[in-house]
């Protein structure tokens, strides 16, 4: 018997081709050469490409942002909880929409809404821990996050959560209170 394929298969299959291939490797008959499957089954679950490069976007937002995001809020140290969770992401994937986001105003418009959310969150962490400068600490934590990444320190150097560590303690320090 074989398993029924539906639209998180299809989703599935475009976040891997994206980030393994680019966004040119995201056309109609390659997706459904590699699903095995025929154009009426990816027009049952999407109205065209372009509805499906949308639903890739969201998942992107959900699995990359939202859900670290909701699975940190409950946890004890939540910036130390969001850290660890940050450091299993899938960081190729994010750098893949980065690339895409150079070529295309749709997928601009999404990192940029992905952006806003996770410094949006930092903030509101670095608020609950009494920081003077919540938004300029959140930017420049999500700033040395998206360098780091871009360099392939997040996932690729085991001392990075450690160094990452170091820099966030350095930067809490909140500067009214330490005299400078």
């Amino acid at each position: 018997m074989t398993k029924r394929r539906g639209k998180a298969d299809w989703l599935e299959l475009g976040l891997k081709l994206l980030r393994d291939e680019g966004e040119q490797a995201l056309t109609l008959e390659r997706l459904c050469q590699d699903m095995g499957l025929t154009r009426g089954s990816f027009y049952h679950h999407f109205q065209n490409v372009a509805a499906y490069r949308t639903a890739l976007l969201e998942q992107w937002l959900d699995t990359l942002t939202e859900a670290p995001i909701r699975q940190s809020q409950d946890a004890a140290d939540a910036l130390e909880e969001l850290e660890r969770l940050v450091s299993d992401l899938d960081h190729s994937l994010d750098l893949a929409f980065r690339a895409w986001a150079r070529r295309s105003p749709e997928v601009a418009a999404a990192v940029e809404v992905v952006d806003a959310r996770r410094v949006s969150y930092l903030t509101t962490l670095h608020r609950r821990t009494g920081h003077a400068q919540p938004v300029q600490l959140a930017e420049l934590t999500y700033a040395v996050f998206v360098g780091a990444q871009t360099l392939g320190w997040v996932a690729g150097r085991p001392a990075f959560r450690a160094l990452f560590q170091q820099v966030l303690a350095g930067l809490a320090v909140d500067p009214a209170r330490a005299g400078v």
